[in-house]
């Protein structure tokens, strides 16, 4: 106890010598001439804006700590869930034991016109079939084998739905990673729709060797050899 009170004394000295400073210097000379000059609603005023502006200092420094905290906490919350994200899209694509093999360009994209075929769209609003760049972290390049860009204009929302889960139905390997639905601009009825397919790199199961071939009893039985030993 004797410590704390031996800090107490000295930070009372301290701000006793600081505080006198102040009371010695020319501009708090001059605070005063014009404090006392005011009329009491205006001492009043100006006790207030003191108090306030004491306060301010006081809890300046705290304040900008809890601020830079709470900054702090939400960029690690940031990083922890992209970890987080990382880390599971990491073990679903090391997990791919079960997937299927998924199909090679042309026919992926026989695939896709033959979805678009069965919906009966008009071929303006058939827009287009591309093949597009890996975006995004979501999915590392190194996992994507291609990507396809199905572009379709006018749709309604029965057709979206409809379109984008006979996409998804492709295959177990073809991911739709993203799709941009806006408002058509001649007609706000109806929407323009790109569907993003990413094909992943699932690797072939190696073949299974060829079993061995079972091996031949060394004693082979000869009927004839019995009969000659009958004989002599």
């Amino acid at each position: 106890m004797s410590a704390l009170d031996s800090l107490k004394d000295k930070g009372q000295a301290a701000g006793q010598k600081i505080f006198e400073r102040v009371r010695e210097s020319s501009a708090y000379a001059q605070m005063m001439d014009r404090y006392e000059n005011l009329t009491p609603p205006g001492q009043k005023i100006a006790k207030l804006v003191a108090t306030v502006l004491v306060l301010l200092i006081i809890l300046f420094i705290p304040l900008s700590n809890l601020s830079t905290s709470y900054t702090n906490i939400s960029m690690f919350e940031e990083e922890r869930n992209l970890i987080r994200e990382l880390f599971r899209t990491y073990r679903e694509s090391s997990s791919n034991q079960n997937l299927p093999v998924p199909p090679p360009a042309d026919s992926l994209m026989s695939m896709v016109t033959s979805v678009i075929q069965r919906a009966e769209l008009l071929p303006e609003q058939n827009i287009g079939i591309s093949e597009g760049p890996v975006e995004g972290r979501m999915i590392p390049s190194n996992l994507v084998s291609n990507v396809m860009q199905v572009r379709l204009a006018k749709l309604n929302l029965k057709q979206i739905v409809d379109i984008g889960g006979s996409l998804v139905g492709i295959s177990d390997s073809v991911k739709m990673k993203d799709i941009a639905i806006v408002a058509n601009a001649s007609d706000t009825r109806y929407y323009d729709v790109t569907y993003k397919l990413y094909s992943l790199k699932v690797p072939e199961a190696a073949p299974e060797p060829m079993p061995e071939p079972e091996k031949k009893s060394g004693r082979n039985s000869n009927p004839s050899s019995g009969d000659e030993g009958a004989n002599e």
